[in-house]
């Protein structure tokens, strides 16, 4: 046998033997490997994933994202909003100016929306007024039950906001997220939610209330109790033909404030006898609180 055949044949035979181990080699792979494949892709489209939580979506100077939760007793909708330094958005009522938030679910499927939950305000003293609302981290959350508790559903929300500096943006967020009928592994979510709704104003206590309140014709005087007080701040919400100034603090008391409040009606209306709702904030803490104006005219209290 020539030399060159002999090279040729052993190439040959080396190279089939190389192509068996290869398929014997895959086919392994393909039994061993298989019917992993097959559990992931059935996995997959047994279980699909679930988005609890949405995009970081950003406009200009404001980031906004959608939450979903539950606990036993119903759902909720969270957005949690991060504003860039110097910049502030509206509590519900906005105080003297400014654009509360305004939430549209009206798209959503097989939800209905409760009233949603701020949390505690503060009071920003810009010189003409003042007005209510949040800088930095905050975030509002709208309970919601679905109508068919045997069905899924969808949130679908518009919410619009004024952002304000030296000038204001409006600035509109759309939202959407899935809601899945059945057991949901939300814990980072619910903990999120659970956050918000810390942040709201608790009821009166022994800890921050507001003692009373009167009016003399021309100031509401609010008497603050608490606590290790150090610098209340009142926000008060007036009648829809009220005026209210900016609040200050008038006297110091080891274990109250008095604040003073400019205050009248557009119509002459008295406002003595009327109920008023109240957020009272110190540093941390911060009630809400319903409560009827006396009077403190000089024939009054």
């Amino acid at each position: 046998m020539p030399a060159f055949y002999a090279y040729s044949t052993a190439q040959t035979v080396s190279k089939l033997e190389s192509a068996r181990r290869l398929r014997y080699m895959y086919l392994m792979w393909s039994f061993v490997h298989a019917p992993l494949l097959a559990f992931f892709v059935a996995f997959t489209v047994v279980f699909p994933a679930h988005a609890d939580t949405g995009p970081l979506i950003k406009h200009n100077v404001i980031e906004a994202r959608l939450v979903l939760a539950r606990d036993a007793k119903q759902h909720f909708a969270g957005v949690e909003i991060i504003l860039q330094p110097g910049w502030h958005t509206y509590w519900r009522y906005p105080g003297a100016s400014g654009i509360p938030p305004k939430f549209d679910f009206s798209a959503s499927q097989n939800i209905k929306t409760q009233t949603p939950v701020f949390p505690a305000p503060y009071f920003f003293d810009d010189g003409a007024g003042g007005f209510f609302g949040y800088e930095g981290l905050t975030g509002f959350v709208v309970p919601f039950v679905l109508e068919n508790a045997g069905e899924g559903g969808q949130v679908s929300l518009n919410l619009e906001l004024g952002v304000c500096r030296e000038v204001c943006l409006p600035v509109k967020f759309s939202f959407e997220l899935p809601v899945v009928h059945g057991p949901l592994k939300t814990l980072e979510e619910m903990d999120a939610i659970r956050a918000m709704m810390g942040a709201k104003a608790s009821a009166p206590s022994a800890e921050l209330a507001i003692d009373s309140l009167s009016y003399d014709g021309a100031v509401l005087q609010f008497v603050v109790v608490g606590t290790n007080l150090e610098n209340p701040q009142v926000m008060a919400i007036p009648g829809p033909n009220d005026v209210f100034g900016s609040p200050h603090i008038s006297a110091r008391l080891p274990s109250s404030f008095l604040i003073e409040m400019p205050a009248w009606s557009v119509l002459d209306q008295t406002m003595i006898g009327r109920m008023v709702e109240v957020v009272v904030r110190d540093g941390d803490r911060a009630v809400f609180q319903k409560i009827q104006i006396g009077d403190h005219r000089v024939s009054g209290k």
